[in-house]
């Protein structure tokens, strides 16, 4: 014959009357993995994953913050201030290039025979014994 069976209060499943189960006998039984506290780990996951899917959301907000916050004023006039930096350097770089060219001609001036002899004879000329005026 087979033991009568009955349904526990507790878990809905069939006990048999005489079985003797470790809930029975006062013994506890492991923890289900997913009564498990989540590790660090998974925490963490779980937060970046949360910042990922609402980053559509808080990029722009934090932008307009930023331009609420800080004004467009400030902006505009550092664009401002940029462009006159910039028609400065661009005048004192055309000053620059034209000083470059000048002791560009300069040195190769200097590397002409043809130029050092000339500059020779006006040396011998200004200093001759008659060159002192």
């Amino acid at each position: 014959m087979s033991e009568p069976t009955t349904t526990s209060a507790t878990t809905g499943t069939p006990e048999s009357a005489g079985a003797t189960m470790p809930e029975r006998a006062g013994a506890t039984t492991p923890p289900l993995p997913f009564d498990a506290p989540p590790s660090r780990r998974e925490q963490a996951k779980e937060i970046g994953q949360r910042v990922a899917y609402w980053a559509p959301v808080w990029i722009p907000m934090v932008v307009l913050a930023q331009v609420a916050l800080g004004g467009l004023r400030p902006a505009l006039a550092e664009s401002r201030r940029l462009d006159r930096e910039e028609e400065r350097m661009a005048e004192r770089l055309e000053r620059e290039h034209a000083e470059s060219a000048r002791l560009e001609r300069a040195l190769q001036a200097q590397d002409d025979p043809i130029f050092l002899e000339r500059e020779r004879r006006l040396l011998r000329q200004a200093d001759g014994p008659l060159g002192k005026k």
